[in-house]
């Protein structure tokens, strides 16, 4: 296959981009592997006392696995959001943030540790039908949470999510 993809795009780009053409589609493909979620789920098979409730408790204050990446966390988001693996994901900069735009802008999913206000109002500003965001990324701040959820009302979001 890299071999296939190598001579379709030997010299075309070049040329396209002199004669003033769009460059071609990525003629890439994507690589996945089956592997558990990259979540830690709530195991409601505990013991019901206050020890175990505080260990479940304490064991989702940060929720996301060890060395799990971006890429990791943003397909299997797509996936439990019902977009194929095959989705077109853009990665846009925006307020100084990376935004990834799925299906054209429907679907944005910010993976930012550290959301800032100015982020979260140009992500509401772009009006998209659904938002993921990690919770981690308030880091606590409630106040900037609640202003988020009311942003996003007021732009006519209809699905605000924090994972």
């Amino acid at each position: 296959m890299r071999r296939v993809i190598q001579k379709l795009s030997d010299g075309s780009d070049a040329e396209l981009a002199l004669n003033g053409a769009e460059m071609p589609p990525d003629l890439g493909f994507r690589v996945f592997k089956l592997d558990q979620s990259n979540f830690t789920p709530w195991n409601a098979d505990v013991d019901h006392n206050a020890d175990a409730l505080v260990q479940q408790l304490e064991m989702h204050i940060h929720h996301i696995r060890d060395g799990r990446t971006a890429d990791d966390i943003l397909f299997e988001l797509l996936l439990k959001s019902g977009f194929e693996l095959a989705a077109r994901v853009e990665v846009r900069v925006v307020a100084g943030g990376v935004v990834y735009a799925v299906a054209n802008g429907a679907l944005l999913i910010c993976l930012e540790r550290e959301l800032t206000l100015d982020l979260v109002r140009a992500i509401a500003d772009m009006k998209p039908e659904r938002v993921v965001m990690l919770d981690d990324g308030f880091a606590g701040n409630d106040q900037l949470k609640a202003n988020a959820v009311q942003l996003f009302k007021t732009k006519g979001t209809p699905s605000f999510k924090t994972v």
